[in-house]
């Protein structure tokens, strides 16, 4: 998150998302005691548990004081294809192990296999909020709270320049921003060769549950798939979409789309459908 008091501007910085690259644009003139820079790791005393500062949830961010901003200040963000997106999480995820990692990944990739592994911890590691896993959670968990968009501007990654110029404009952001966003932001163009960017079935489908609600309100295409009965994240992907069971019965109880409690209530989620996507609709 980055915040320019002197501008009334706010950047949700969405994990894997050309996020690092626009904060350096948009700190570009700024003044220290007119920017607010939020960054690395610290353990919250108010949500009890170590979280990411550079990439907090909207219903974490709202427990901090800096959530006001969002309500009278311009708030930009900036998107990506899910299927594109999930690829980045698992390599950042990779390389964060350690400089020799970092130094493999450059050298050799990602492989499938290294996707997978990253990809069947998903479903507990988010559930847990487990920060090493940040990168992977929804875009509309760094949009949206709840249904409630909180961004007035949306970047699009493969149209990045062309967008940030455009908002930038729009806003009336100094030269020297612009003229700083033209010389490093560069478009993420989509890998046209597949629809769903290189991932196989199973993981196209894992990627169609996790993200959903971010196809739909991003206008991103879907490509549909179905799951392979040897698969090893066949377990994962039925942690994603449970069927109604007994509270107790459940190993994930956040993910299940109805529960019945054992004295007679049940408790059931609202169907996931498109958003807005921003404040101006």
């Amino acid at each position: 998150m980055l915040i320019r008091h002197d501008l009334r501007l706010v950047f949700l910085h969405v994990p894997k998302c050309a996020g690092k690259e626009i904060r350096d644009v948009l700190k570009t003139g700024a003044k220290q005691d007119t920017c607010i820079d939020r960054f690395n790791f610290e353990y919250s005393d108010i949500l009890h548990r170590h979280v990411d500062l550079a990439h907090l949830a909207l219903d974490d961010l709202a427990h901090y004081s800096d959530f006001k901003y969002l309500k009278g200040y311009t708030v930009i963000a900036a998107v990506r294809n899910p299927y594109q997106r999930i690829r980045s999480a698992a390599n950042e995820y990779y390389r964060q192990f350690s400089s020799s990692d970092e130094a493999s990944l450059g050298r050799n990739g990602l492989t499938t296999s290294m996707l997978v592994t990253y990809a069947r911890q998903i479903p507990y590691r988010h559930a847990q909020r487990d920060p090493r896993f940040v990168h992977s959670l929804p875009l509309t968990w760094f949009t949206h709270l709840g249904g409630k968009p909180m961004v007035d501007h949306i970047l699009r990654c493969e149209t990045l320049l062309a967008d940030f110029l455009h908002v930038a404009n729009l806003l009336g952001l100094p030269s020297e921003i612009m003229n700083e966003g033209s010389r490093k932001l560069r478009d993420c163009p989509e890998d046209v060769s597949t629809s769903s960017h290189g991932l196989n079935e199973d993981l196209t489908l894992m990627a169609n549950l996790l993200y959903g609600q971010d196809f739909s309100t991003f206008g991103y295409e879907m490509r549909q798939a179905t799951i392979n009965n040897a698969s090893c994240l066949k377990n994962s992907i039925s942690l994603l979409e449970p069927q109604y069971t007994h509270s107790h019965s459940l190993d994930l109880i956040n993910t299940a789309q109805r529960v019945e409690w054992h004295w007679g209530p049940s408790s059931q989620q609202r169907p996931a459908s498109s958003l807005e996507p921003t404040r101006q609709g």
